[in-house]
């Protein structure tokens, strides 16, 4: 089975490609991907759902169980190559509103480990959905291929674990995630008001 794009909340892959062609046809883009984008040659794909994590859920033993839904993101296209990602977060009414345009490296980054995760053999046995698992505090990203059977994680460069690219169960993920957050110093708690 080929990896599995998961369906976004109605109206969110509309609402995503609109506010990009209004940004790129009032020349509101300033990176420098998208500065001279036509609105005609921008399109998206590529949804997948975004998760995040706290370092301190790591810390204590915790693992995807505890991830937390944050939002949308697709892959920005700009004459079929992927320059950037958008991402959408949930508004109250539980509508998805458009949230940010990146062009960082995790990216390259995503395009890349997309492409090799395609051809794993294990994606053959068995359909995996593409999802995206941030730990912010710990500047990690992943991507997060996720079946009924099992959970594979694919750090993206650059990782604070290394293993950038490569597919890792989740025994060892977080085993070397939870290994990097104890390591790190702790930061001063903040001053009483």
């Amino acid at each position: 089975m080929p990896l599995h794009l998961p369906e976004p909340p109605s109206g969110a892959h509309d609402h995503v490609k609109s506010r990009l062609h209004t940004i790129a046809a009032h020349g509101g883009f300033h990176t420098k991907a998208l500065r001279g984008a036509r609105a005609d040659q921008l399109d998206v794909s590529s949804p997948h759902q975004v998760f995040t994590l706290g370092a301190d859920d790591i810390a204590a033993g915790g693992g995807l169980d505890r991830a937390e839904p944050a939002g949308w993101r697709y892959l920005v296209e700009s004459g079929g190559q992927v320059v950037a990602s958008a991402e959408t977060m949930p508004a109250p009414d539980g509508t998805q509103r458009f949230a940010n345009v990146n062009e960082g490296p995790f990216v390259d980054a995503t395009d890349k480990a997309m492409k090799v995760v395609r051809k794993l053999p294990k994606l053959e046995a068995a359909g995996f959905e593409l999802r995206l698992l941030r730990v912010p505090s710990l500047y990690l990203t992943a991507l997060w291929l996720h079946s009924s059977a099992e959970d594979l994680l694919v750090p993206l460069q650059p990782s604070p674990i290394g293993k950038e690219g490569k597919s890792m169960s989740t025994a060892e993920f977080f085993s070397d995630l939870a290994e990097y957050a104890r390591s790190r110093p702790s930061l001063p708690p903040p001053p009483p008001a």
